[in-house]
């Protein structure tokens, strides 16, 4: 991500739980992937584009370790903050940005990544890189904003694409050879438009096994 980025999720770090919408939706992403993936009290997870740590929170107590990476320094802050309110002590974070430089590591039972992609220019070679950090046999699964016209963020500054299109996501699963691709609406935003009317906005939520 830019520097102009980074500083726009830094300073909304200390308010970014107060919209409701915000916090149901990664609520709905923690348990959907747990519906979705069989969580185990081994698993070592990495969430990408973590933000203050909503979805790695509701997972946490599932697994062993969660690194929660993100580029924003502010929002890591708050998420240790957090956790440790929460008393939850296997949650590590990590200011990196893989748009950049990868990971040295590449042996997480579970990668995930919520609401991130559409802020992410080149998708691709994001979702490759989540393969290499996967063990054989681990799991990807992401979730976005399913494609739309522009009118969801009120504020449009630092958003790469519009919502994402599922059928892409899918397409780069199958390139890399994952299995048992699957990808599910399983959320609706609502938004009130300027003209009053309200509009719904869905999420879903990709997933898929690497193979072995």
């Amino acid at each position: 991500m830019t520097a102009d980025n980074v500083k726009r999720f830094d300073d909304a770090a200390a308010d970014w739980e107060e919209k409701p919408q915000r916090v149901a939706v990664a609520h709905r992403v923690a348990e959907a992937i747990a519906q979705a993936i069989p969580l185990a009290k081994t698993m070592q997870v990495l969430e990408y584009g973590c933000g203050t740590g909503l979805v790695s929170r509701a997972l946490s107590r599932h697994v062993a370790t969660i690194l929660a990476v993100d580029t924003s320094p502010r929002m890591l802050e708050v998420l240790e903050q957090k956790a440790q309110e929460e008393q939850l002590g296997n949650i590590r974070t990590l200011a990196h940005d893989l748009t950049q430089t990868r990971l040295p590591n590449k042996d997480f039972d579970l990668v995930l990544c919520s609401m991130t992609l559409h802020h992410i220019p080149d998708v691709e070679p994001l979702l490759d890189q989540f393969f290499a950090a996967l063990k054989p046999g681990g799991y990807l699964a992401v979730a976005d904003l399913v494609a739309e016209d522009g009118s969801f963020h009120e504020d449009n500054t630092g958003v790469a694409h519009h919502g994402i299109d599922p059928a892409a996501v899918r397409a780069i699963l199958n390139k890399n050879g994952g299995l048992g691709i699957a990808v599910q609406e399983i959320h609706t935003i609502e938004k009130q438009q300027k003209n009053g009317a309200k509009r719904g906005y869905p999420v879903f939520l990709a997933w898929c096994r690497k193979g072995t």
